[in-house]
C-alpha cells in the first residue's frame, strides 16, 4: 500500500510586522527619553580599586573642582531644615519662595550672601557662569557653617560626609575642607574616587578571592 505523503508547510515567517513594531518602539523611546543634563560640577577624582559605593541617603557631599573652588550638595530631604538652621544661626531671613528655590537647586556654589540670586539661575545659566564657590578661608569659613547646620539638623542620626575632589585640585584646598570638618568635631568622612577593577594577581585580588571562596564554603555547610 502506498504511503500517504504529508504536505509540508512553509517554514518561513513574515518578519515585516515585527520589524515595524520594533522600529515604532525604538522611535518612541528616543523621542520620550529625557537625557540627564551635563552637570556644572564635572570633576575627575583620583582612581582607586575600592568597591564601596558612596551613600545615597543622609549624605553631605563636598566637591572640589580643579580650579580649587568648593561646592556643596546634600540629601534632598535635609535641605529645607538645613537652610532654616543656617538662617537661625546667622540671623538671616529667607522667604518661602527662596527656600523652595534652594531645595530645588542642584548644589550650593556661592557665598551665603549670593545664595538667593544663585538659586534663581537655570542649569544652562549656571554652566556659563564663573561661580566663586563656598568660602573656606580661615577668616570666612562658610563651609564650616553649612556643616554645623547639617549636623544640628541631623542630630541623633548618622550623617554620611563625602569629599569628592578633582585629581588636579591643590592639596591645600583639601586641607581647608578637612579643617571645616574638624571645626565641627567631625573626623570621619569618605573620599569619593573613580573605582577601577582590582588588578588580577594583586594581593587585594587574592584576598577578595579567598573571602569569596570562604563565603561559598560557609553557605555550603549551612
Amino acid at each position: 500500500m502506498a504511503r500517504a505523503k504529508i504536505k509540508r508547510g512553509s517554514t518561513s515567517v513574515d518578519m515585516t510586522p515585527m520589524c515595524d513594531v520594533a522600529f515604532l518602539l525604538l522611535t518612541f523611546f528616543i523621542l520620550a527619553a529625557h537625557f540627564k543634563p551635563e552637570t556644572a560640577l564635572n570633576v575627575t577624582p583620583p582612581s582607586s580599586v575600592s568597591n564601596k559605593v558612596a551613600p545615597q541617603k543622609n549624605f553631605l557631599n563636598v566637591t572640589i573642582k580643579k580650579d580649587n573652588t568648593v561646592y556643596l550638595d546634600m540629601d534632598q530631604k535635609l535641605k529645607g531644615d538645613v537652610l532654616d538652621e543656617l538662617a537661625k544661626e546667622r540671623n538671616i531671613t529667607f522667604t518661602p519662595q527662596e527656600k523652595k528655590e534652594f531645595i530645588n537647586a542642584d548644589f550650593i556654589g556661592v557665598p551665603i550672601s549670593q545664595l538667593t540670586q544663585f538659586d534663581k539661575l537655570t542649569p544652562e545659566q549656571i554652566k556659563g557662569t564663573n561661580l566663586p564657590g563656598i568660602p573656606v578661608d580661615s577668616t570666612n569659613d562658610e563651609l564650616a557653617a553649612w556643616i554645623s547646620a547639617a549636623k544640628t539638623v541631623n542630630m541623633g542620626e548618622t550623617l554620611n560626609y563625602l569629599i569628592k575632589g578633582d585629581d588636579a585640585a591643590k592639596y591645600s584646598t583639601f586641607e581647608k575642607v578637612i579643617d571645616a570638618f574638624k571645626k565641627n568635631d567631625e573626623f570621619k568622612f569618605n573620599l569619593v574616587t573613580d573605582s577601577k577593577a582590582i588588578p588580577e594577581g594583586s594581593e587585594l585580588y587574592k584576598k577578595n578571592l579567598r573571602e569569596q571562596l570562604e563565603g561559598k564554603s560557609a553557605d555550603t555547610k549551612k
